[in-house]
């Protein structure tokens, strides 16, 4: 063998060691534990309730799941929608001000006209007297 497989080797018994003493811890402490409760006499539990258990506590996570994912899904619906009309008040907000700007822009250009035309009409009759 080489080096490097004599490692490997070393490294698989003393793996396969320490699964086996903890195999063993977990095997006399179940033995105790089942000891203790059942005061001596070694007892499996049934296992239709060990099943009906299980299945217990698997209702009660889905509905707790359920419950979140509908409040998640709830909070977000409310949420795009305070957005939405948030967006909604911007727009008209930005609209009214664009529109009452170019209002302005267009008196103010009417306004420039008008005097520009007026100052026309002046300077014309002036060149004719």
């Amino acid at each position: 063998m080489t080096a490097p497989t004599d490692q490997f080797v070393d490294i698989a018994k003393r793996s396969q060691e320490a699964v086996t003493a903890a195999v063993r811890t977990w095997a006399d402490s179940v033995q105790s534990f089942t000891g203790n409760l059942t005061g001596g006499h070694a007892q499996l539990p049934d296992p239709q309730s060990v099943v009906d258990g299980y299945f217990d506590f698997a209702e009660k996570v889905l509905a707790t799941q359920r419950r979140v994912t509908s409040e998640f899904v709830a909070a977000s619906v409310k949420a795009g929608e305070t957005v939405q009309q948030q967006v909604t008040k911007a727009t008209e907000t930005v609209t009214a001000q664009a529109v009452n700007g170019t209002e302005k822009a267009a008196a103010q250009a009417t306004e420039t006209t008008q005097k520009a035309a007026a100052t026309a009409r002046a300077a014309r009759n002036a060149t004719k007297a």
